[in-house]
């Protein structure tokens, strides 16, 4: 109770910020119905482990192609219009995975299509404003309430989709994310609207992408992205085969473990702002890694429980500070501030493209548990964070 009064007093969401965590805490309810089941949705339209693994290649492939170019969107429209002309995107990347029955392969192509778009439009300007909203003295707090507030309505969301899926299919489950998609975009409207100019040309920005100065954010922004891609898909895939395909089970055991990880991300939010947040972020990522591990070993639902729970944990204590030095990072960058979010955006699909073509390499000869290694290798790449002065020698340049 101490620590929402102490968010009340203060005043920890000024207006901007309360307009972006509303909108943004609309579409995690939205994409929280689906997220935890689309790459098994996925998985039975295609019939194949591989080519589902594929389309994300395909996906991710495009979108590093064209994020550079998305950035470049910001200098005609300014931040706020293109997060708004995003949104009706995604809702329709979600309309062709509802009709995907009637033509599997022409909405498979229109929906990565809309999503490509969606992408272009909305991260880069979502990570610039999120940057230039929240305040360096408590951004972990702010960065942990956002957190918390998808995660709190998150108990119930996995639990009531895999109920809803089991009973009346995806397609019901696609109608509501599509409505709360559409609906998001009303508190969009009260953003503030900051004028940004993206400075970098296309080729210019590919020459920072591989510039020497910038490797140790490669590396860990590509981890960052490897990882998050094996948590994303692989894994529910994982805990689906074990359980047998109940969807029920997969969404309740996610919604009790979700619950367990609520008051933990307030707590250690609050305590990102007054500890050394390099030493949490190292800490964390070592029993993340170690999580990691642990899940190779993984046959039945009750050990998918106790080893989600304390990965939720490792989760919170590494991402949380983690998270707070990249906005940092992003805000003390001044007039670069969507350079460096655009970068970072290239940096994370690279790492996902390397990792899905080893991936689809290896699974010819190991287990999709096994995999989890590199998940491994990727939480403590996370360590290679660069230290003070790096994001002022990117905007000298």
């Amino acid at each position: 109770m101490n620590l929402f009064k102490d968010y009340r007093q203060k005043n920890l969401l000024p207006p901007g910020l309360a307009s972006l965590y509303t909108a943004k805490t609309i579409t995690m309810i939205a994409t929280g119905f689906i997220g935890l089941f689309l790459p098994i949705f996925l998985l039975q339209q295609f019939n194949s482990l591989s080519i589902t693994i594929g389309y994300y290649l395909v996906t991710w492939v495009i979108y590093l192609l064209v994020a550079a170019l998305g950035a470049r969107l910001i200098n005609i429209f300014g931040l706020k219009k293109v997060i708004m002309m995003a949104m009706p995107f995604l809702a329709l990347f979600y309309v062709c995975l509802y009709l995907i029955d009637y033509n599997l392969w022409l909405f498979t192509v229109l929906a990565i299509f809309f999503l490509t778009i969606y992408r272009m439009f909305y991260w880069v300007p979502y990570h610039t404003e999120l940057a230039k909203l929240s305040r360096k003295k408590n951004r972990g707090k702010q960065l942990s309430l956002l957190d918390s507030l998808s995660s709190f309505l998150g108990v119930v969301i996995p639990a009531v989709s895999g109920l809803l899926i089991k009973s009346f299919g995806f397609k019901i489950v696609f109608i509501i994310v599509i409505i709360l998609i559409l609906i998001s975009i009303i508190p969009l409207n009260f953003l503030p609207n900051f004028r940004e100019k993206f400075s970098w040309t296309y080729r210019q920005t590919w020459r920072e992408f591989f510039k020497k100065a910038n490797r140790r954010m490669m590396i860990t922004y590509m981890a960052d992205g490897a990882e998050n891609w094996i948590g994303a898909v692989l894994w529910p895939i994982f805990i689906w085969q074990i359980l047998q395909g109940e969807y029920v089970q997969v969404g309740v055991i996610t919604s009790i473990i979700t619950l367990v990880a609520v008051v933990i991300k307030l707590i250690i939010g609050d305590f990102t702002d007054r500890y050394d947040k390099v030493s949490m972020m190292r800490t964390g990522s070592i029993l993340y890694s170690i999580g990691w591990i642990i899940k190779i070993f993984i046959t039945t639902g009750f050990q998918i429980f106790i080893a989600s729970t304390y990965h939720s944990f490792a989760l919170i204590l590494l991402r949380t500070p983690y998270s707070t030095l990249v906005y940092e990072k992003s805000a003390d960058s001044g007039h670069y501030v969507d350079e460096y979010s655009t970068l970072r955006e290239m940096y994370h699909q690279a790492g996902r493209i390397i990792l899905i073509i080893l991936v689809l390499i290896l699974l010819n000869f190991l287990s999709l548990n096994l995999i989890f290694i590199f998940a491994a290798v990727a939480s403590l790449l996370f360590n290679l964070m660069p230290g003070q002065g790096f994001v002022a020698k990117l905007s000298s340049e």
